[in-house]
């Protein structure tokens, strides 16, 4: 078959350019410009352009057909205009035909000189490319994520991904980015299949988080399953439905769960394949560990996150460690010995710590001398020097984050200071609801508003880095809280140093940021040391019982101790491969430099041949982009709402490129792997014809002769191979053709369409080409001349 010149008329047959699945189109109805084409195989009937790319589906000598009247097959002769001649004779209208199509290859499309546009073959080649890059060693499922590349967190990823079934403790430090590297994983997992039904079990305060960063960081589309979406559920299928089975991936609070046992065992009977649980420590509760350890045991792949190291937590640890791998050690007795001896293997677990990373910011303490605090909160020192400072930091776009320790003074220092300042203080603390928090970060971050007061249930696992300093309005008696709240800024990824400010208060008993300050608790992180500051909060709440000052007889010495100690370093040798700094490089190197540039350069020109409204805008490398009505295609695979068509769903992208750009500017879309528009214009490269087959000449190189180019596909690899004329195989061609395409000059089509002669002769060029045993399927195909 062949295409002819657009001479329409009722009864033309056609196939869509762009959407070969839909079959041969028969003109129903010629309107002005426009074509009312019928698809009987998909049942589908599409206003078309005339000169969208189309042109009338034309019989060649020897090729089969069907009498519509009859249903007799017949075989053509030859095309004559908008009639056939048969061979037996018969001369019969083409709207009297219904044509036999053969498996409609790269090489038969070449062969029926149903050819493309050569910029169509150029950005199917340039998909091609990006498609086997983006694997990137491995590296590729997680590339697409909207995040800082860190190569502590690829590697955790890479070594965890590689495992089947997938079941890790991800015990890194706080601020080291756990969260991260567990969402690339699950996203690593959901992308390629090997998991179906995920579940995400978070503290109530920490979902909406996690919803967030799964769709803005991951292109993951997850449900939130409260109290809303369950009635939601049961109204749309039914008192007593299985709202696990109605949503597929799905983030749940902790304590709805062990609330709820009647949800919980939803949850079990729908058999999730990945279940993900934040702030795992708290499994080791008797109570929680009964009722939700199951659902990590039963679960096929399993991410469990934890700031709490092994030795800060022997036992907590080893809970864990036995939900994940129960037989890995026959008891705890066993794993104990196994850990004092520097003998255990913890299977499948990572413990990063700072000191593995380097280079981070450091926490420079500020201390605040004051008079002695007072009973009101109106005439404290510590709340006029913060009301002196606010406008300062305002006028200069900075943010503080502001902690105090019961919620009833937080509530109260927010109206002091407000009135003071004329200025909005946010709150964020445990007693509002959870949307509530997330309204209040949002508008602290867009607004100037200088700060924001934070209890510390309320600041349990968030990112706060955004913030410039931290001011410790009081200091809790743990300092592993205050390790924690310093954490909230002191994180992975932040540029400048951590502000530490605190307040040394005149006459305070027991005076705790003395202490602290000897401890070097400000300056240094003590992930890691939680039995040497048990003594110390210990010391702390006697003091704080008696009135007296801290007995610090030994702290200094057991806590320096605790930082250099033998145990602390020896952890490391539990884990097998565990990370370290002289690895970045390696990990980094997996990273395809221009990988962002060739996503682009393959997205932008694929957008612009499906007719997509493509727009550069300032920035990095900002685009907008729209599919709608205009487009040559009626839809694309993923993109929009349940699969309708561009008429009645347009969807539109203001995007960028650019990493850095996307990090900085998060209500860009970040067009990567996975994100909706890119995963569509790659799905219709994979499924559509556009740019399969096409004729080029390849100028000044010197060689004379002709040949077919076929491009070999399996799985993300690809292999280009040449014969010539005669059908030998040409391998010292490859390299010079596909070096040429930019140059090349697109070869006319015979005006008569296919010869019975060419296409047998591309049939045989094929076929040979096929024996020089290149892995996968045919691809592509393009006739070439050397001129």
């Amino acid at each position: 078959m062949a295409r002819g010149t657009a001479d329409w008329r009722i009864g033309s047959k056609l196939t869509h350019p762009y959407d070969p699945d839909l079959g041969v189109g028969v003109v129903r109805a010629i309107e002005g410009r426009y074509l009312d084409v019928f698809f009987p195989a998909a049942d589908r009937e599409l206003i078309i352009a005339a000169e969208g790319g189309l042109s009338r589906l034309v019989l060649q000598p020897g090729e089969s057909a069907e009498l519509l009247d009859s249903g007799d097959e017949v075989e053509i002769e030859a095309a004559l205009g908008h009639e056939y001649r048969l061979s037996d004779g018969r001369v019969v209208q083409d709207a009297d035909l219904w044509p036999h199509i053969r498996p409609d290859s790269a090489v038969e499309r070449l062969a029926a000189l149903r050819v493309d546009r050569l910029p169509a073959f150029r950005n199917r080649i340039d998909g091609l490319r990006l498609i086997e890059l983006r694997e990137a060693g491995g590296l590729g499922p997680f590339l697409g994520g909207r995040i800082e590349l860190f190569p502590h967190q690829l590697h955790t990823a890479l070594q965890a991904v590689n495992r089947d079934p997938v079941r890790w403790l991800l015990a890194d430090e706080v601020g080291l980015g756990k969260t991260i590297e567990a969402s690339l994983i699950l996203s690593a997992l959901v992308r390629t299949g090997r998991s179906t039904r995920a579940i995400v079990l978070a503290p109530e305060t920490l979902t909406v988080q996690w919803l967030g960063e799964l769709y803005r960081k991951f292109h993951q589309v997850f449900t939130l399953m409260d109290d809303e979406r369950l009635a939601l559920v049961e109204s749309e299928f039914g008192e007593g439905f299985n709202p696990f089975v109605a949503r597929r991936n799905v983030v749940v609070a902790i304590e709805r769960l062990a609330r709820d046992p009647a949800l919980l065992a939803q949850v079990l009977d729908c058999e999730p394949d990945l279940v993900v649980v934040d702030e795992a420590h708290r499994l080791c509760d008797p109570k929680l560990g009964e009722a939700l350890g199951p659902l990590v045991r039963h679960a096929k792949h399993a991410l469990l996150l934890t700031a709490t190291p092994l030795q800060a937590d022997r036992e907590g640890f080893h809970a864990l460690l036995d939900m994940l791998h129960p037989d890995a050690f026959e008891s705890y007795a066993a794993f104990s010995r196994a850990v004092d001896a520097g003998e255990a293997q913890l299977p499948c677990t990572s413990s990063v710590r700072r000191e593995d990373l380097g280079g981070l910011p450091p926490r420079v303490p500020v201390p605040i001398d004051l008079p002695a605090r007072t009973a009101s909160l109106d005439d404290d020192p510590r709340t006029a020097w913060i009301a002196e400072h606010a406008p300062g930091w305002r006028e200069r776009g900075e943010k503080a984050l502001v902690f105090v320790h019961e919620t009833a003074a937080l509530e109260r220092l927010r109206l002091i200071l407000e009135a003071r300042t004329g200025t909005r203080a946010t709150v964020f603390h445990q007693d509002l609801a959870v949307d509530e928090r997330d309204i209040a970060l949002a508008r602290f971050r867009e607004t100037d508003a200088p700060l924001l007061l934070c209890s510390e249930a309320g600041g349990e696992g968030r990112n706060f880095q955004f913030c410039d300093r931290m001011v410790h309005f009081d200091l809790p008696d743990d300092p592993i809280q205050l390790e924690q709240r310093i954490g909230r800024l002191d994180r992975i990824g932040r540029k400048k140093p951590v502000e530490v400010v605190y307040f040394r208060l005149a006459g305070e008993r027991p005076d705790i940021a003395r202490l602290y300050e000897r401890l070097e608790l400000f300056s240094t992180p003590s992930a890691g040391i939680d039995a040497a500051l048990g003594g110390v909060r210990a010391a702390i709440t006697a003091a704080v019982e008696q009135g007296s000052a801290i007995d610090d007889g030994g702290l200094e010495a057991s806590v320096a101790e605790a930082r250099r100690g033998k145990t602390r370093a020896a952890t490391r040798v539990f884990y097998p491969d565990a990370y370290d700094r002289s690895m970045a490089d390696d990990v980094l190197a997996l990273v395809p430099p221009d990988l962002d540039q060739r996503m682009r350069e393959y997205c932008v020109a694929a957008a612009e041949e499906l007719g997509l409204i493509v727009q550069r805008k300032d920035g990095v490398a900002r685009y907008y982009m729209e599919f709608g009505s205009f487009a040559k295609v009626d839809s694309l695979p993923g993109v929009g709402i349940d699969g309708l068509p561009g008429h009645v769903n347009e969807v539109r992208f203001l995007g960028t490129f650019d990493r850095q750009e996307a990090v900085e500017n998060q209500s860009l879309a970040f067009f990567s792997s996975g994100q909706m528009l890119v995963e569509g214009l790659i799905l219709e490269l994979e499924d559509g014809h556009r740019g399969r087959a096409v004729l080029f000449d390849v100028p000044d190189t010197g060689l004379e002769g002709s040949g077919l180019l076929c491009i070999f596909k399996q799985g993300p690899s690809w292999t280009p191979v040449v014969v010539d004329a005669e059908g030998t195989l040409r391998p010292e061609w490859v390299e010079i053709v596909m070096a040429s395409l930019d140059s090349a000059e697109p070869l006319e089509t015979p005006r008569g369409g296919a010869t019975p002669e060419w296409t047998q002769a591309v049939r045989e060029l094929g076929a040979a080409a096929a024996s020089g045993g290149a892995p996968g399927r045919p691809h592509a195909a393009a006739y070439f001349r050397f001129v």
